[in-house]
């Protein structure tokens, strides 16, 4: 009887179980099975949900004892913050990715699969690993970190680029909290094909023979808030369109050849030479402008021309690089370097003949050759700070470039660009000469042409004021002080 009545009483449990045991699989999940099923699950309104680290069934985990089971249907994969957009996660940890759940163990291989715009996150070290892989973008996406535990890493294999962006013109790719390491010698870390690419709050360890970036003809790079650390070159544009804001450059050594074709900087293909040296920025023939940051090192910080829209460089800190700023020959656009802050370095800017530029608001101290050397191109130099050099500011015949022996030069751009205005400046404890003006170069003397006006010079005896012993045409000299003194520095 007693039997009788537990069946009895087991039956109405039975029966109830029935549906339950027919209803769709994936509506019996644990609360929290994966890590896109927990973000989805989450506070909408939270951008980037923390995951769990114990939110793992056993039955859904991955390991050599379970058996990982797939829903009968496609999940959703739309995280918060990316309202309507797809989103998949990278775990590069993972034995096996999982494309119908939108889950990857491979970046490479999400971004082969992700529809245009959608994003990509990355779970850091600690959460995940570090993703050790060359990344081929060929659609607009956005990559990031997931969570708050630190960057994202992303690490070359041997001999092999980082990312490789190839995006249609037009479309861009965003990276966004991303830590890129790359040894090799033969590839960039990250190699701008076409498209836009931008990297906001990122950082590149670079070392090697190569550029950290390399952005090649009609591409677009945007960098704000990020950092490049390297022994050999950071940044190379050529013929692109750049915005960088607040990059951070700091270049352990100068011995790397930058690979470079300097007989192009007039943006006239021929044959050139290489930089035999480090170099931070190489921009060449390019238009936009570089805003704030610093650049450490290097046997060039800064080596630009300008494309037909100019190019301009603003609010920029160089320290301890054997030629802070050289500017060269480009299109009908010119280089504008304003407010920079420039400290021992061999020579402060060297202007190239034919490159047209205009150098305002900048201070230059602690130069162990020349505060600012002009090969006979049209500058304007006005309303700057020149404090301890050898000469503050050399104005030298076309043809006496280059301007040192480890620099294969492009081809002397001739013709008469009217000379340098040099006015309303302060140059002060030089151990030469205030303004040298010399046009000897080649064995004879050369015309030389400008205005020098407006300046105020501090040059204690034996240094002088003005040398233009060897300029027989003399440049236009009037209105500037000339103190015997030495300037008290800083004020």
């Amino acid at each position: 009887m007693l039997g009788l009545k537990a069946g009895l009483l087991a039956l109405p449990l039975c029966l109830i179980a029935l549906p339950l045991a027919a209803a769709d699989w994936y509506d019996q999940r644990p609360p929290h099975t994966y890590p896109a099923e927990t973000a989805w699950q989450v506070d909408p309104y939270d951008p980037v949900p923390e995951i769990d680290p114990g939110a793992c069934h056993e039955r859904y985990c991955q390991g050599p004892e379970f058996h990982h089971e797939h829903p009968p249907g496609p999940l959703p994969n739309v995280l918060p913050g990316t309202p309507g957009s797809e989103t998949l996660l990278v775990d590069c940890g993972k034995r096996h990715s999982e494309p119908r759940r939108g889950v990857f163990n491979s970046v490479d291989e999400a971004a082969e699969h992700a529809p245009p715009n959608a994003t990509i996150l990355i779970l850091p070290p600690g959460q995940g690993t570090t993703c050790v892989e060359t990344v081929h973008v060929h659609r607009p996406l956005t990559i990031a970190t997931y969570g708050g535990a630190g960057r994202a890493v992303i690490q070359a294999p041997p001999g092999k680029p980082c990312l490789v962006a190839h995006i249609p013109l037009g479309d861009a790719l965003t990276v966004d909290g991303v830590r890129f390491i790359a040894r090799s010698r033969e590839e960039p870390c990250v190699s701008v094909e076409a498209g836009h690419v931008t990297m906001r709050n990122a950082s590149v360890d670079s070392r090697g023979s190569n550029w950290a970036f390399d952005v090649q003809e009609s591409a677009e790079l945007t960098v704000e808030s990020s950092s490049i650390e390297t022994d050999t070159s950071a940044v190379h544009a050529r013929r692109a369109r750049v915005d960088l804001k607040n990059l951070d450059i700091d270049i352990d050594g100068r011995n790397g050849f930058a690979k470079l074709d300097l007989g192009r900087t007039d943006c006239i293909d021929r044959d050139g030479g290489t930089v035999r040296g480090s170099v931070g920025l190489a921009l060449e023939c390019s238009e936009g402008s570089v805003e704030g940051g610093s650049i450490v090192g290097g046997a060039i910080a800064v080596m630009a021309s300008a494309g037909t829209r100019g190019l301009r460089l603003t609010d920029i800190k160089i320290a301890k690089a054997d030629t802070a700023m050289l500017l060269l020959p480009g299109q009908l656009g010119s280089v504008k370097v304003e407010g920079a802050v420039i400290a021992k370095a061999r020579d402060g800017i060297i202007v190239a003949p034919g490159a047209e530029s205009e150098i305002t608001g900048t201070t230059i101290t602690d130069s162990s050759a020349a505060g600012i050397t002009v090969y006979a191109a049209g500058t304007l130099i006005s309303n700057n700070k020149v404090v301890g050099a050898e000469d503050g500011v050399r104005l030298l015949a076309a043809e006496a470039f280059p301007p040192f022996p480890d620099f294969a030069a492009i081809p002397v751009i001739g013709g008469d660009d009217g000379g340098a205005v040099v006015q309303n400046n302060l140059i002060a404890n030089v151990r030469h000469a205030a303004v040298r003006i010399d046009g000897r170069a080649g064995g004879r003397q050369q015309h030389l042409h400008g205005k020098l006006m407006g300046n105020t010079f501090y040059a204690r005896s034996p240094a002088v004021c003005i040398d233009d012993e060897y300029n027989d045409d003399p440049v236009k000299v009037r209105a500037n002080t000339c103190n015997r003194e030495w300037l008290v520095w800083p004020f």
